[in-house]
């Protein structure tokens, strides 16, 4: 396993989906450092990477990508959240994981991480002017979403 687990906290996180990616699996250790480091955020990801709700949205030209993470089962949200590196379109990333250093992610952050670890993401290509059109689309839904809170 990667050593790069001791180096800090968000690096943990990213360093044991980097070994699961690399492993093509995740073991139990995996999955024991995971709900060590993010105890609130595991099940929902795990939830959400089962589902296979995580899509990968590439720019042709530039590779950025953005990632759009569909509600889990139950939630009544018709949009779904951004995500992007480090952050988040959903409430608890702005009042938890923004907030406290102990919440190093959401449950969407968490699981476009092991979505990719694990290949299991739906994958969309645009040009960079769509891509960057669908990406000001998408904030401006979640912007909709929270305001109707």
């Amino acid at each position: 396993m990667a050593d790069l687990y001791i180096l800090g906290d968000y690096i943990c996180v990213a360093g044991v989906c980097d070994d699961i990616a690399a492993t093509g699996s995740a073991s139990d250790r995996h999955w024991k450092l995971l709900a060590f480091l993010c105890p609130e955020a595991l099940q929902g990801a795990a939830e959400i990477v089962d589902h296979r709700t995580v899509q990968r949205v590439v720019a042709q030209e530039s590779r950025r990508v953005f990632h759009l993470v569909s509600a889990s089962s139950g939630s009544k949200r018709a949009h779904p959240h951004v995500c992007l590196p480090s952050f988040c379109t959903c409430a608890s990333y702005c009042h938890k994981v923004a907030t406290r250093p102990d919440a190093l992610a959401c449950k969407h952050g968490l699981a476009v991480l092991l979505a990719e670890a694990l290949g299991r993401t739906q994958s969309a290509e645009h040009s960079d002017v769509a891509w960057a059109n669908s990406l000001s689309h998408h904030l401006q839904l979640a912007m909709i979403d929270h305001g109707s809170h």
